[in-house]
């Protein structure tokens, strides 16, 4: 791939093999193909090259994964703050927060999972 080659707004990336074919940026599908295949949280592939392709995808999903830890987290954060300070009208919904918590539960062992070396 030389520098002329590039997708829209991201880096230039080697593929993992020459009989690989790059993704459509330009369209919703091939850019879901992208996110799901190689990308981290900022969007781009995992900066790495001294790790196995397939543990640099590892690295990228873990990355996204905590990355939507830290979101939910902050939304709880946000919740107890307004439930220290806002009338119950304004408060989530008990449920809701259960459904918080059980997220970010369930980011997190998935994370430590996708971690651990095999």
């Amino acid at each position: 791939m030389n520098d002329s080659e590039t997708f829209s707004s991201y880096r230039v990336v080697e593929p993992i093999n020459d009989d690989t074919p790059l993704p459509d940026l330009n369209s919703l599908l091939g850019i879901l193909k992208r996110m799901r295949g190689c990308e981290g949280a900022d969007g781009l592939p995992w900066p790495e090259n001294d790790v196995s392709p397939g543990r640099r995808v590892s690295l990228a999903r873990t990355e996204r994964a905590l990355v939507g830890l830290l979101t939910v987290l902050e939304v709880l954060h946000s919740a107890d703050r307004c439930r220290v300070a806002a009338e119950p009208e304004r408060h989530l919904d008990e449920g809701v927060v259960d459904g918080l918590f059980l997220a970010c539960r369930g980011l997190v062992e998935w994370a430590c999972r996708e971690v651990r070396p095999e």
